[in-house]
């Protein structure tokens, strides 16, 4: 899943992926989503 050390890109999750995204986001690290 890691694109790189600074960027974690979630394809193709759905929701799972909105709910990791947004725990990421706490967290502020610099996330990509890709639907």
């Amino acid at each position: 899943m890691d694109q790189a050390r600074d960027k974690i890109g979630f394809i193709g999750l759905g929701r799972m992926g909105c709910g990791m995204a947004s725990n990421i986001r706490r967290k502020q690290f610099p996330l990509t989503v890709h639907d």
